[in-house]
């Protein structure tokens, strides 16, 4: 098998393992269906890199990422994680509040999430995020997610040594849209 070929399997199955899912879908077509990187009912993307803090309220932090497709491996768009404390859950700040909005070719969506952030045993500075919603998370869509559904899942790994001022980011997150 290609290289290539084995690297979108296995995205897809990660992913699929990760949303806690069997692989129910078909194959993306390129002739009138979705674009390569989404399925009708299944979406799947990473952002990451290295993103100064771009807020101008001391009490929020706002970066931008690149957004790379995890079936293709291609870059597909930005994103805005817009980020702070949350106010519903107890101190020192292990969850955060935050709103995501990524820019992608076919329009974009928007989520929102309480995020659970834990130090990363194994390297210092780094810390364990994620994101399980039992309901939809997505708050609005242009394009062809207007008026879309999703519990949207987050599972990643975040450099916090720099913190606020910088973040590095490598986090998965799974669409799962109703239908």
């Amino acid at each position: 098998m290609p290289l290539n070929r084995l690297v979108v399997l296995l995205a897809l199955v990660m992913s699929a393992a990760l949303a806690g899912e069997a692989l129910l879908f078909e194959p993306v077509s390129s002739a009138g269906g979705p674009p390569g990187f989404r399925t009708d009912t299944f979406m799947s993307l990473n952002t990451r890199g290295m993103r100064e803090n771009t807020s101008t309220d001391p009490m929020r932090t706002v970066f931008e990422f690149d957004v790379h497709s995890n079936l293709t491996g291609e870059k597909i768009g930005t994103a805005t994680d817009s980020v702070f404390c949350s106010t519903t859950t107890p101190p020192p700040c292990q969850v955060f509040d935050a709103v995501t909005t990524f820019r992608l070719p076919d329009g974009e969506i928007t989520n929102h999430a309480q995020v659970s952030v834990v130090p990363d045993p194994q390297r210092p500075g780094g810390f364990l995020v994620g994101a399980r919603p039992t309901e939809n998370s997505v708050v609005s869509g242009t394009g062809a997610y207007a008026g879309k559904k999703a519990k949207v899942r987050l599972t990643g790994w975040n450099d916090g040594s720099g913190y606020p001022g910088r973040l590095m980011a490598d986090d998965w997150w799974i669409f799962e849209f109703e239908n």
